[in-house]
């Protein structure tokens, strides 16, 4: 099953808080979603405590680390927030209160 990757407003809002060459990288790491969206290995972890099916996806820049976090509905990857490591833990909580599926093209 082939999956279509969406980004919310705030995860596009996120990126672009990023360099270009670090914004570059997480792209390609999402758009690898498309294929292989569920946990392996180390790198993505399923999300427990949220109401729908949701992921962390683990990069590694040069400088930083950044938690990608994205949900599942049917066929489509919402990307839902793009953090700094250090933020993964209060983005968790705020992700329990999100509607999903997210309406993106507000």
């Amino acid at each position: 099953m082939t999956f279509k990757v969406e980004y919310t407003q705030r995860a596009v809002r996120d990126l672009s808080s990023l360099s270009t060459d670090v914004q570059k990288k997480i792209v390609q790491e999402t758009i690898e979603l498309e294929t292989k969206p569920f946990p392996f290995k180390n790198k993505i972890k399923s999300i427990q405590g949220i109401k729908f099916p949701c992921y962390r996806l683990r990069f590694e820049s040069e400088t930083d680390s950044f938690r990608i976090f994205y949900g599942i509905e049917k066929n489509v990857i919402f990307i839902l927030r793009i953090v700094s490591k250090k933020d993964a833990d209060k983005i968790i909580k705020s992700l329990k209160k999100i509607e999903f599926p997210p309406n993106i093209h507000n």
